[in-house]
């Protein structure tokens, strides 16, 4: 299995740059570069850890199987086509009437009513399309902040003389309400 998605959001999609620097207390513009590419890093960051897409946008799903599957990410806002490889290695538009979808649950799923031969030896051979994400909730905002003044504040990977600690009431505590996590 194979997820592409058309559009990854930028920091300043989700949280402006004015409102990251004065959640940092910066008055300046002298590093709003800097700021921008660290608030892109947390929301990025934040989407790999919770599963979730943080703007709408288009995604490709490809499988070697039919079959009951959840989708690795989320949420799914709609499945536009299914397309699978047959037999002559023919591309097949898959109807609706063979397939349901649960888009409530999260991880979505997607189930076959029937099934259909595909072509041997062909990775990929059904290609679901469709759309998905959502506006992220405010704690999850408030989690990019917080992961953004923690990037600016601790530029280096290690910082010596002091004791790491991870916040308390931090990112984990405010993301996992929010994750969607799939078998």
């Amino acid at each position: 299995m194979h997820l592409d998605i058309t559009t990854q959001p930028v920091g300043t999609d989700i949280i402006s740059l004015a409102d990251i620097k004065e959640f940092l207390r910066v008055d300046h513009s002298d590093e709003d570069t800097t700021i921008t590419a660290i608030l892109n890093a947390a929301v990025q960051s934040c989407q790999d850890y919770t599963n979730r897409h943080f703007t709408t946008s288009n995604f490709t799903y490809y499988r070697d199987s039919f079959g009951c599957y959840e989708f690795p990410v989320g949420p799914i806002n709609s499945i536009t086509s299914i397309t699978y490889q047959d037999v002559k290695n023919d591309t097949e538009t898959l109807d609706t009437d063979y397939y349901y979808a649960d888009f409530k649950r999260e991880p979505a799923r997607l189930a076959f009513s029937e099934t259909f031969q595909l072509y041997e030896d062909t990775y990929n051979a059904i290609v679901v399309s469709g759309t998905l994400g959502e506006a992220p909730a405010e704690p999850i905002k408030h989690a990019i902040r917080l992961l953004t003044a923690h990037y600016y504040e601790n530029r280096r990977a290690v910082i010596t003389g002091t004791i790491a600690r991870e916040l308390p009431l931090g990112v984990q505590a405010l993301l996992n309400p929010y994750r969607i996590i799939s078998k």
